[in-house]
């Protein structure tokens, strides 16, 4: 709300946790130079339409917010005018936790934080809700990891899953050793498209008979770089 002047509430976000992260994709993904990250991502567009989310991110491991670890936190905003701007700072303990609750409370007390809502002067409900994008309309480039069974023929038949779903390959790596059920991890990374693509793709995945459970997939978000 503050960042975009629209009246947002929790059901605009879309969530996704940690749960199906395992170490494997980790280390694969900084093979790739890539770092994980839980990140809260909002952007607005030309159109004024904002996406607001949360997931596990593979973010390139030479950014600032690669860095970021343990009880820190950051968050890096973009502006039209000032470019890149970035805050940083510990986001939890013992003593950062009770400073930010005690600052609240302060703020609270003295009618500051009635005052700052008031004077927000947030666009209305209405006109913000046709605003939201979806996730299935996101563009984004994915990190996709399925094991394949050891077997002539496999990478054709995933191959053309990804094809038919128009999704174009950037980049794919494969590790000797095998798996639950004679399979092999094939990681494979993907250049930008639409989420919709992809979450097709992972369904029509599972039903190949070269492939032993569940594909992973995880969003690479390629974070602007602040250049003169």
């Amino acid at each position: 709300s503050f960042a975009f002047g629209y009246e947002i509430t929790l059901d605009d976000i879309f969530v996704e946790g940690i749960e199906a992260i395992s170490r494997c994709d980790i280390r694969y993904g900084g093979e790739m130079g890539y770092c994980l990250k839980l990140l809260a991502i909002g952007q607005k567009d030309q159109q004024n339409r904002i996406s607001l989310r949360v997931h596990p991110s593979f973010i390139a491991g030479d950014n600032p917010l690669a860095r970021v670890s343990g009880s820190f936190n950051a968050i890096s905003i973009f502006g039209s005018a000032v470019g890149q701007v970035m805050y940083y700072g510990r986001g939890a303990g013992m003593m950062p936790t009770a400073s930010a609750v005690v600052a609240d409370i302060i703020d609270v007390a003295l009618g500051n934080s009635g005052t700052t809502f008031s004077r927000l002067n947030l666009q209305s409900r209405s006109m913000t809700e046709p605003l939201i994008e979806t996730i299935d309309n996101l563009v984004n480039r994915f990190y996709i990891r399925i094991m394949c069974k050891d077997q002539p023929g496999v990478i054709a038949k995933w191959s053309k899953v990804l094809a038919d779903n128009r999704i174009s390959i950037s980049g794919a790596l494969q590790h000797e050793g095998l798996g639950p059920d004679n399979t092999v991890p094939v990681v494979i990374t993907t250049h930008p498209t639409r989420q919709e693509n992809v979450t097709a793709a992972l369904e029509d995945m599972e039903k190949l008979d070269v492939i032993g459970g569940k594909p992973v997939c995880i969003r690479i978000v390629d974070i602007p770089e602040d250049k003169d």
